[in-house]
């Protein structure tokens, strides 16, 4: 990903990568969305656990703060092109 995005950047044609990884460079204008109509297929993360039952605190708590991470990095929004600029 990092090569395609560096040669994008280097003006060396488009690139197809989720937003969230482009975000700083497109509100920083050094790259142009071209097909805003367009969209990757949505990711879903699960997270994989042997069982809800006897879910222990240390699981419990690595999923609670992956799902805060993930909200405040606002992964959702930049995947979805909402920029706010």
């Amino acid at each position: 990903m990092a090569v395609l995005r560096a040669a994008a950047l280097d003006g060396m044609g488009i690139l197809v990568q989720p937003t969230y990884i482009l975000y700083e460079d497109i509100v920083a204008g050094r790259l142009v969305p071209v097909l805003d109509a367009w969209d990757l297929p949505r990711l879903t993360v699960n997270p994989a656990y042997p069982s809800r039952k006897h879910l222990s605190a240390k699981v419990r708590t690595f999923i609670d703060f992956i799902a805060e991470h993930f909200q405040k990095m606002e992964y959702e929004r930049k995947w979805t092109g909402r920029f706010g600029y």
